[in-house]
């Protein structure tokens, strides 16, 4: 379980950082904000493959508006370009982005999570690994962002609770 006294960042992880990982972050934000829980948590959000300074994908920015969310400023950072403080917990979308992580981040093993398992026991999905939406159909972009939300409010929901 996570220490909520002792956590600084949440940083949500994708492959390049202009999907999957800015909505999560985006959700994470927003649902912080609805409960009055933005002071308590940063979020942050990179890629293990990311170019530094892209836009968020055109269709993750207009899904996330669907759901009165505004991604449009974010730009994309390399999951090593900085070290997130003591306490700090990794949120990899996938398991190839938490064996990425812990390399990455080898004393911050332990805060590295994947989302799906992170959310639990408050997302009942079947779903644990978020597919890539990149390439993909506006509907696909609806859907991963479903996942996503509800994957966010499941965490929430686990560190409020825990």
């Amino acid at each position: 379980m996570v220490n909520k006294d002792r956590l600084k960042v949440m940083m949500f992880v994708c492959s390049g950082n202009t999907c999957r990982s800015p909505m999560a972050e985006g959700f994470m934000n927003h649902f912080l904000q609805i409960h009055g829980l933005d002071g308590m948590w940063i979020t942050s959000s990179s890629g293990t493959m990311a170019t530094d300074g892209l836009p968020a994908n055109e269709l993750a920015i207009r899904v996330m508006s669907e759901h009165g969310i505004d991604i449009s400023r974010h730009r994309s950072k390399p999951a090593g370009s900085w070290e997130p403080p003591e306490g700090s917990l990794f949120l990899g979308m996938t398991r190839e982005h938490v064996n990425c992580l812990k390399n990455l981040f080898p004393r911050r093993r332990g805060a590295v999570r994947l989302l799906g398992e992170a959310s639990r026991p408050f997302y009942e999905g079947d779903i644990l690994e978020v597919p890539d939406p990149f390439g993909c159909s506006l509907a696909s972009y609806r859907e991963v962002a479903g996942v996503i939300r509800e994957m966010t409010m499941g965490l929430l929901d686990s560190l409020k609770n825990h």
